[in-house]
């Protein structure tokens, strides 16, 4: 048996080969296309041997190209690989060798690594899709919070308050302030974004995917068609979280740990996973807990007391989420 150790970039791809002893065979450098993969399959013709690679944007074509091939193929979560990424002297040739090493000693037990899911080409399609409109949402957010930021500072009588969703509105001031140049481009701008936020969120309502569990998700007050079909296409598979605490530390959404005199201290949140689902879940807990009276919501309350309304809401999200895998794993729709 060989393991290779791959240090993927975006241009060129460094393998390394451990023998079955754990000392380096040899070490290649190809392109990171399928001309350049397959010299290492040629290389390998009539060997058994496994792969690994560290994620990274990169990471998920070589990962297709080896499994297409038939051939053994993981890939690590950079934390898992923290003394590589860290280390004083890197190069692709000593980190491919370094991950190549640990492939071995995983595969016989003697460590453990966290691995990282692959999605498919079609998963990988969908949340990029999703992740198109959640930026939309991001930049009409804050376009509205420069046009309120630019009336509070020229116009004493702006209301702050004022919801520039509404077409009233936005028509009010471009009828009253029709001279105010930057007012009138950002509202344009406005404007581009909104239509082109609503186009987005109707092609993600659109989207068949794991049907059961959108409706699951949609029962859920808070969460409609949209967030479900974006919750989905992080979760993909609730089973392949064994229990809440892998699932809300896969999102980043645990706080760290630090161990000093044989005392814990929580701080703030990892924030190692997927910043679209905090953002999401964040925003399906604040509408949740205003218009449902559930253990969330009376965990939410008594959290807020303590520790005020930002801090609570954090850690009411992370309760949500627990309630969320419980629901899709349970089956049964939401029951206040």
């Amino acid at each position: 048996m060989r393991y290779i150790g791959l240090d993927v970039h975006k241009n060129n791809t460094t393998a390394c080969i451990i023998a079955n002893n754990g000392k380096p065979v040899t070490t290649m450098d190809v392109r990171s296309d399928e001309a350049g993969l397959q010299k290492i399959l040629d290389h390998m013709d009539g060997q058994e041997f496994c792969v690994m690679m560290e994620s990274s944007t990169y990471s998920y074509k070589i990962y297709r190209f080896f499994s297409k091939h038939d051939v053994e193929s993981h890939v690590v979560h950079a934390r898992s690989l923290k003394i590589v990424t860290e280390s004083d002297k890197k190069t692709d040739s000593k980190d491919a060798e370094a991950i190549g090493r640990y492939l071995r000693l995983w595969k016989r037990g003697d460590i453990g690594l966290s691995m990282s899911y692959i999605p498919t080409e079609e998963e990988c399609a969908l949340k990029d899709l999703c992740r198109l409109k959640e930026e939309y949402s991001r930049k009409l957010a804050d376009e509205s919070r420069r046009i309120k930021s630019h009336m509070s500072r020229n116009l004493e009588e702006f209301n702050r308050n004022s919801d520039l969703n509404t077409n009233y509105v936005r028509d009010y001031l471009r009828n009253t302030y029709s001279k105010d140049f930057v007012l009138m481009a950002r509202l344009d701008e406005y404007d581009r974004l909104k239509v082109q936020g609503n186009e987005l969120k109707r092609l993600v309502e659109r989207q068949k995917v794991n049907e059961g569990y959108v409706d699951l998700l949609e029962s859920i007050p808070g969460v409609g068609r949209q967030t479900a079909v974006q919750l989905m296409s992080m979760i993909v598979d609730p089973n392949r979280f064994p229990d809440s605490e892998r699932f809300c530390a896969y999102f980043g959404m645990v706080p760290r740990v630090r161990d000093s005199g044989g005392k814990e201290h929580h701080g703030k949140l990892t924030k190692t996973g997927d910043r679209m689902m905090r953002s999401i879940m964040e925003r399906v807990t604040s509408s949740h807990v205003r218009f449902c009276d559930s253990s969330v919501t009376r965990y939410f309350k008594a959290k807020e007391a303590e520790m005020g309304t930002k801090k609570a809401m954090v850690t009411a999200s992370r309760k949500m989420m627990t309630m969320i895998l419980a629901i899709l794993k349970r089956g049964t729709p939401f029951r206040a």
